[in-house]
């Protein structure tokens, strides 16, 4: 997956201040550069500790394992968007939050190298991922309330009811993606779940046998 910063510096959200997209720009050239960027809002300045963002990082999640059927909680990132799971807005049926686990990166890194690839092919597959270019995953470095790298498989999601989560006793905001963060999980997840280029010509074919 690449980045073309000009392409997507058309798509920069028209609320942000000139300051504000500025720096976004920045952050987003840092990252097709194999820089770092800042994707979170510092834990002494986030507005939004009692709210639940897209994006957002949060415990007690509750994951239900398909192998086993048992349920535990997890500590997960909100994939749905916002204004679908504010309670605030009236419902004619429950809402839902969608949300994919957090998994630390080393973690990850030692499931790829018990599984027999080659080391210099699992050094190339964490870059990819540091670098955003791995499609299926969204990469959360260090820093701030993450004291270790972190990724997001979004090809590993679940749901469970926005009252439940409410209601969990073990309920904790982790963290709140900055512009920079919350913009490339758009990202992220455009390519993931909406990709129109998929090359496959959905017209009516005659069959022959």
């Amino acid at each position: 997956m690449n980045f073309d910063v000009e392409s997507l510096q058309k798509q920069i959200p028209y609320y942000l201040t000139a300051e504000d997209r500025q720096v976004l720009v920045n952050d987003l050239k840092a990252i097709t550069r194999g820089g770092t960027a800042d994707f979170f809002l510092s834990p002494y300045r986030d507005m939004f500790k009692k709210v639940m963002l897209q994006g957002d990082g949060w415990r007690g999640f509750q994951l239900f394992l398909f192998n086993t059927g048992d349920r535990r909680s997890v500590q997960g990132m909100v994939v749905s968007n916002s204004c679908d799971i504010d309670p605030d807005n009236q419902r004619d049926l429950p809402a839902r939050v969608i949300f994919a686990p957090l998994v630390k990166l080393a973690a990850f890194e030692a499931v790829l190298r018990k599984s027999g690839i080659e080391p210099q092919q699992v050094d190339e597959k964490l870059a990819a991922i540091r670098a955003q270019k791995t499609t299926n995953m969204f990469f959360l470095p260090s820093g701030g309330p993450l004291a270790e790298d972190h990724v997001v498989r979004l090809d590993d999601v679940h749901s469970m009811p926005v009252v439940a989560h409410f209601a969990a006793e073990d309920r904790e905001k982790l963290f709140t993606l900055s512009n920079t963060g919350f913009y490339m999980l758009i990202l992220k997840l455009t390519v993931h779940f909406c990709r129109l280029q998929e090359r496959v010509n959905r017209k009516n074919t005659a069959i022959t046998t």
